[in-house]
């Protein structure tokens, strides 16, 4: 018998490394980072829940509206989310930019229901919709669906020559990250000019 469940140990535990939780940290609503492992991120119909187990091994299933945000860790590169209430739900969304004159925020598929689902990369979980929020304004939505009408409405009072690029190839919902950059660029530019 304890030869059966010593080869069963052994056969589940590459499946079980594959499938571990990314390294990072919560953070409370005080401020506080408290330390332990980030698991899964579902999206349920009010709220947004994380599972979270820390250094002694409890797990826990946290609700956006509980805690500011939480960050991780994977092959070197860092993810950082943050608890938002958008259209009366909250959500983890994930800062792509922040504290630049026009900050991103995204809303991604979940990680799924179980361990297994980690497998897939955080920086390849699909974007369901963009938050763009200018300095001092109140964040727009930015899905596919009038994303052209919507973009360019955002972009055209300080950067009407990028706003008429939307919809053209290179400027496209795929490619929002990258107009936001484009015109956090431009602002700066234009800002280290005067």
């Amino acid at each position: 018998m304890r030869t059966i469940c010593t080869l069963l140990l052994l056969a589940l535990l590459p499946l079980w490394a594959h499938a571990m939780p990314w390294r990072g940290y919560i953070v409370s609503k005080n401020g506080t980072q408290l330390t332990g492992y980030i698991a899964n991120i579902n999206h349920q119909l009010k709220t947004s829940t994380v599972v979270f187990i820390n250094d002694f091994g409890d797990v826990y299933q946290i609700e956006a509206e509980r805690i500011k945000g939480f960050v991780f860790s994977t092959k070197g590169q860092f993810f950082a989310f943050e608890s938002r209430q958008v259209q009366r739900k909250w959500r983890y969304l994930r800062i792509v930019a922040k504290n630049q004159p026009l900050d991103l925020y995204v809303l991604t598929e979940g990680t799924g229901n179980d361990f297994g689902a980690l497998q897939a990369r955080p920086e390849q979980m699909a974007p369901i919709a963009y938050w763009v929020k200018p300095q001092g304004r109140r964040a727009t939505k930015i899905g596919p669906w009038r994303f052209r009408k919507k973009m360019r409405r955002v972009l055209q009072k300080h950067a009407p020559e990028l706003a008429g690029k939307i919809g053209k190839r290179g400027y496209r919902f795929p490619d929002v990250p990258a107009i936001i950059e484009e015109y956090n660029k431009l602002l700066a530019q234009k800002n280290a000019r005067i």
